[in-house]
């Protein structure tokens, strides 16, 4: 089954036509996992999962809104004995230090600071989701030019400390050492329509050695639209085209692919 395990419908992108966009999912037969990045869109998102067969939510704090919020643990535990069915992950949670000078802005004392900021509320998320079964969504993205503020790092750190167990490192921007590292402890890797027009050759290289059983794919929607709708707002049925790609890619059928990453995120966040 298809299956966009990565988006936000529940962003204000969609707040003209999100009954369309979700036709078209429902025509498509597919599945939908909708994303939370503060405590409103994870409301929203858990809105649109009880009005909507196939349709489920991750409940999270973005690392780049921890200076917009606090994390209330107490308040996602609510959300989450209240709506069993329809939550299936924590997230996205994780390092993002590509935003860092928004968070300075915000009031952040140091980059240091913030850090620390972004590993506490990442090691909350990480506890709410062993304390409740479910799987993590990890957000990942370095600094634009310094490479010692290597997001992915921190993330496999962290990840190793805690003992998590169950988790996707979504839109996955670390390099193929990296890759190699969160599958050897069992991770799901996510790609997006980054894939479908990315000029490094660092995804193809990733796409063309990660073990089928450790790839899923995703849109993150509204954002990332994969050739050919680059340039346009992007919804979960095109995450069929990076089912395309990486079927390219991999020298498999596109049916192949859908159908193992479709199990695969059956498996990571027991969707019933």
């Amino acid at each position: 089954m298809l299956i966009d395990s990565h988006c936000h419908l529940n962003f204000k992108a969609y707040k003209d036509d999100l009954s369309e966009v979700i036709g078209r999912c429902h025509q498509a037969g597919m599945k939908v996992i909708n994303v939370g990045a503060a405590f409103d869109t994870s409301q929203k998102a858990l809105e649109i999962a009880h009005d909507n067969d196939g349709m489920y939510a991750a409940l999270g704090l973005h690392p780049i809104h921890v200076y917009d919020e606090e994390f209330e643990i107490k308040k996602y535990q609510d959300l989450i004995n209240n709506n069993q069915s329809q939550v299936v992950a924590m997230g996205e949670t994780g390092f993002d230090f590509w935003h860092l000078q928004e968070s300075l802005d915000k009031g952040a004392g140091s980059i240091e600071e913030i850090k620390q900021k972004q590993e506490k509320v990442f090691r909350a998320h990480i506890q709410l989701a062993q304390d409740n079964d479910l799987a993590l969504v990890i957000h990942g993205r370095n600094h634009k030019d310094d490479p010692s503020l290597n997001a992915y790092d921190h993330i496999y750190r962290v990840l190793k400390d805690s003992g998590a167990k169950r988790a996707v490192i979504h839109c996955y921007g670390g390099n193929i050492s990296q890759a190699k590292e969160f599958v050897k402890l069992g991770f799901y890797l996510g790609f997006t329509g980054i894939v479908t027009f990315d000029k490094t050759g660092i995804l193809e290289e990733i796409v063309k050695w990660i073990p089928t059983d450790k790839m899923l794919i995703e849109t993150d929607a509204p954002y990332l639209s994969p050739e050919p709708h680059r340039g346009k707002r992007n919804e979960p049925v095109y995450v069929r085209h990076v089912a395309e790609k990486i079927a390219m890619i991999k020298g498999m059928s596109v049916d192949e692919v859908i159908a193992i990453t479709g199990d695969n995120a059956n498996e990571l966040f027991n969707l019933k």
